[in-house]
């Protein structure tokens, strides 16, 4: 497999490590366990407010993993990877993790900024994935 490849299924991973932190929060307060494995029907008591984060940080990441598998899909399926795109898939890996654990702790700034540069990584691979065609 190859590095873009093994970038994209570690972003996977990631976004499914990202359902625990909310569990954790949900089942740390009263009645939040039956909360957890029953239907839901009614709302929870307030959640610590890192819970919501990471709640959030979560779905950030569901929405942005579609666009992570396409942009990253083209450019491995159309062999436009090269190093400059596995450099960015790894910067974007880092910025993603980083994003997580900045977010759920309530960072704001670097937060932004985190998000800002794995941003710029998929501009990246979209870059150089119309430079290989040009080329071509």
């Amino acid at each position: 497999m190859t590095a873009d490849l093994w970038i994209l299924l570690s972003l996977a991973l990631l976004t499914e490590l990202l359902t625990l932190p909310p569990l954790v929060a949900r089942g740390s307060v009263p009645g939040g366990i039956k909360w957890i494995f029953y239907n839901r029907d009614t709302e929870l008591a307030s959640v610590a407010p890192w819970g919501g984060r990471a709640v959030r940080a979560h779905s950030n990441l569901v929405d942005n993993l579609a666009m992570y598998a396409v942009v990253i899909g083209i450019a491995h399926f159309t062999d436009a990877t090269n190093d400059v795109t596995q450099v960015a898939g790894i910067v974007l890996l880092i910025a993603r993790v980083l994003h997580a654990l900045v977010y759920i702790a309530g960072i704001p700034y670097l937060r932004t900024a985190v998000f800002a540069v794995a941003q710029v990584c998929m501009l990246v691979y979209v870059w150089q994935t119309i430079a290989h065609f040009l080329a071509h």
